[in-house]
């Protein structure tokens, strides 16, 4: 990766040659400003009825979390923030119905890490570290009854989307 690829920083190897730690490090590398990954697929979340008001199906296939509130159908990444650990319900978790492999669903709308503790709220608002950031929101559509949510795209955390 040049220099120029991300906006003119420094690249990490040529930081490490800098400080002197030289090429034997960066071996450890991870993926840079010029990530090039295939955002996820969106996928369905069912139909409208299978989401009444009040209700968050956490999607573990897919990692997503989705609930709907007074304002319409929201969605947001399972994955804590602090590092990449998939949360859970705090409590009250049941099969979600109808039946659906990896569905997970509560009234409950309070979500646990269980790396290190750090508890989100029902919009997925970081309620208690270590995270320091809430969970990421993404774009939810509904068509014709049914539910899309598109884990590629991310939305601001008061983003709903009503029933089309």
């Amino acid at each position: 990766m040049s220099e120029e690829s991300c906006g003119g920083m420094m690249g990490r190897r040529r930081f490490l040659e800098v400080v002197g730690l030289g090429s034997a490090l960066i071996v450890v590398g991870t993926a840079g400003c010029g990530d090039t990954s295939t955002p996820p697929p969106p996928f369905s979340a069912g139909r409208v009825a299978d989401h009444p008001q009040g209700v968050y199906k956490l999607y573990t296939a897919q990692a997503a979390i989705v609930g709907r509130d007074a304002g319409g159908y929201f969605a947001f990444t399972a994955i804590c923030p602090h590092e990449a650990t998939a949360v859970t319900f705090q409590s009250g978790a049941t099969a979600c119905e109808p039946a659906a492999s990896g569905c997970a669903q509560s009234t409950i709308g309070a979500f646990r890490c269980p790396n290190h503790g750090s508890t989100f709220d029902a919009n997925g608002d970081v309620t208690q570290g270590p995270a320091t950031t809430g969970l990421q929101h993404f774009q939810v559509t509904v068509s014709a009854g049914e539910i899309t949510v598109n884990p590629g795209v991310n939305v601001g955390a008061n983003v709903r989307s009503m029933a089309g």
